[in-house]
């Protein structure tokens, strides 16, 4: 008979166990032996440790972070910023100080050439790289709290993928602070409003609400995966081109302030469970 390994943590396992425990139906002993092999999960997984609804990813007794396991002792350790020492294959750059240009740009630049030495062209590297800077930049600018925000990239096997989390104010306050959308109190239409092109909290300023034009363009022809989740709700977009025609709303686990999972592969390569 043969043995089979851990299961991974993916997004589908992270939301059933989010369900349970917010039922109050989870049974930690009753959790099969997990693996983490994306930073998604893992992070979405840390925002909801930080609510108190699940475990957080050291204390978990079911997970094991393998090759993700010194990131997440460099976050344990109050680090402000890592980038592995031996692979620069991986990194975190915390907002929990001031915007600081120069730490950013040494950041940004470990993540562009993370994913060009994984196979993508210079110029998609830029892109994306681009596209995690506006998230970064988004953490000071809508969160409210910036202190409490992180970003992240991993590369590895033709695959690039980033992460922005932080425990702000979410999408729905900050869109709120608008008079257009005062009344509006719909998390998931609050999602969909704030990666659509020219809206933002600013009111009667056309050059706001244009941060997440970088993602997308970087994103033209790779089989790429986004998570967007915020309130009780996450927005899912996959595939060739991915877009926002195609994205799918999900009714979700209550998760404090913003949370942006983007996954991609570089000429055609599947991801991971996909």
């Amino acid at each position: 008979m043969t043995e089979t390994g851990p299961a991974i943590l993916d997004f589908r396992m992270l939301d059933g166990l989010a369900f349970a425990a917010a039922r109050g139906r989870l049974n930690e002993a009753a959790i099969p032996a997990l693996t983490a092999s994306e930073i998604g999960p893992l992070f979405e997984l840390s925002n909801l440790a930080a609510g108190g609804l699940l475990p957080a990813p050291h204390d978990a007794l079911w997970l094991t972070t393998n090759l993700l396991g010194p990131m997440l002792d460099a976050i344990r350790r109050g680090a402000r910023e890592w980038v592995c020492p031996q692979t620069r294959r991986a990194g975190f750059l915390s907002t929990a100080t001031p915007h600081d240009i120069n730490a950013w740009t040494t950041f940004g630049l470990a993540a562009q050439q993370a994913a060009i030495a994984e196979g993508f062209p210079k110029a998609i590297a830029a892109q994306l790289t681009a596209a995690l800077g506006e998230l970064h930049s988004n953490i000071y600018e809508h969160a409210q709290e910036p202190q409490s925000g992180i970003v992240a990239f991993r590369a590895s096997k033709g695959k690039f993928e980033f992460t922005s989390s932080d425990r702000g104010i979410g999408v729905l306050e900050s869109l709120r602070s608008n008079a257009d959308y005062a009344r509006l109190n719909d998390h998931g239409e609050a999602l969909r409003l704030t990666l659509t092109d020219g809206i933002s909290r600013y009111e009667h300023q056309p050059e706001r609400g244009h941060g997440f034009r970088p993602l997308f363009i970087g994103l033209a022809n790779l089989n790429g995966a986004l998570r967007f989740r915020s309130g009780d709700h996450a927005l899912l977009i996959d595939g060739k081109q991915p877009t926002l025609m195609t994205a799918r709303p999900a009714q979700k686990p209550q998760l404090r302030g913003f949370f942006v999972s983007v996954s991609c592969a570089v000429n055609g390569r599947p991801r991971d469970g996909a």
